[in-house]
């Protein structure tokens, strides 16, 4: 039988207690995210476009960590759709402490060959659908003086490559929307930080 580990600062990593909402959490990285923080402890809301598959995601969460998870369909550039969500998450826990943005999408080509309307589409979920949920969750985390907030951005974001000026610029425009809300939110204990994965 092996010995169990002391590991005297694993509990400063411990989200137990804790509610987290992941949207684009039914597959990907917003899927692994939200099994991070279900593997520490956290309740999790995964939110997708795609209801049934948020669903059956949470499902498998649930079966695996034994805490509760749970599917929301939300359409995050619709403000409206938005705020039922949180509205929906409030209902249930009456907390939420964590909101990671890993909604998006990717249209790539030639800027040349590329349509207003696909970057319109790009710039719609990925930086609107990013300021709607900062926006929304915000009438929670005010009042109750706790949040983190987590924003996943990219390396493009900050680097250029060709044939992505849609997902560059919006993943540019989420780097700086975080800085700003980290300082406009700075002192009253809500945290605004930023992923950038590399391409």
């Amino acid at each position: 039988m092996q010995t169990p580990i002391d590991l005297p600062g694993i509990k400063l990593f411990s989200l137990e207690g804790r509610t987290a909402i992941v949207t684009g959490g039914s597959k990907g990285l917003g899927l692994a995210m939200a099994a991070g923080l279900a593997s520490a402890g956290a309740r999790v809301m995964l939110v997708s476009r795609q209801g049934e598959q948020a669903i059956d995601a949470a499902m498998d969460l649930m079966d695996h960590y034994g805490l509760d998870a749970f599917g929301y369909a939300c359409d995050v550039t619709d403000l409206e759709s938005v705020q039922r969500m949180i509205q929906a998450a409030w209902v249930r826990w009456r907390r939420i402490d964590i909101l990671i943005n890993s909604a998006g999408i990717n249209i790539r080509g030639p800027i040349d060959q590329l349509t207003a309307s696909q970057f319109d589409q790009v710039m719609a979920t990925n930086v609107r659908g990013t300021w709607n949920t900062c926006r929304s969750v915000l009438s929670v985390m005010k009042p109750a003086g706790y949040g983190r907030i987590i924003n996943l951005a990219s390396a493009l974001g900050v680097v250029g490559l060709a044939d992505r000026t849609p997902y560059s610029s919006s993943k540019g425009a989420v780097v700086q929307m975080t800085r700003t809300l980290a300082l406009e939110l700075a002192g009253q204990g809500i945290t605004c930080n930023a992923l950038c994965p590399g391409p």
